[in-house]
């Protein structure tokens, strides 16, 4: 089953909210109400570890699953290909549907798997 978690952001006083679906292995969903930066930020650190003033180091992971609907398809893109870039993780899959919402209405959505390095 997945357990959903906080995982404080980039930026103070921003959390983004994740889903550990396996031990090593976490699932974010993008939004359109942060910008693309936090996102990639978030996504760099779930790699390198993060690091807080008085606490241990946060361990990396070794899949990450980033997600969005409509038009954060190009947020999730951005923060895969910034990972990808830095030489962090690979882009392992690229999934695309069009799920039905509860609205009547569908909407694009895309699944990214980045597998670390």
């Amino acid at each position: 089953f997945a357990r959903s978690r906080h995982i404080e952001g980039a930026m103070a006083g921003d959390d983004v909210v994740t889903e550990e679906s396996a031990p090593g292995t976490i699932d974010m969903k993008v939004t359109t109400k942060k910008p693309i930066s936090f996102y990639v930020r978030s996504a760099k650190s779930f790699f390198t570890g993060v690091e807080k003033e008085g606490e241990e180091k946060k361990a990396t992971i070794c899949i990450l699953n980033i997600s969005g609907l409509g038009e954060a398809i190009n947020t999730a893109v951005a923060a895969a290909v910034a990972v990808e870039a830095e030489g962090l993780a690979d882009i392992k899959k690229i999934e695309t549907s069009y799920p039905d919402m509860t609205s009547g209405r569908g909407c694009a959505r895309i699944l990214i798997t980045l597998w670390h390095k």
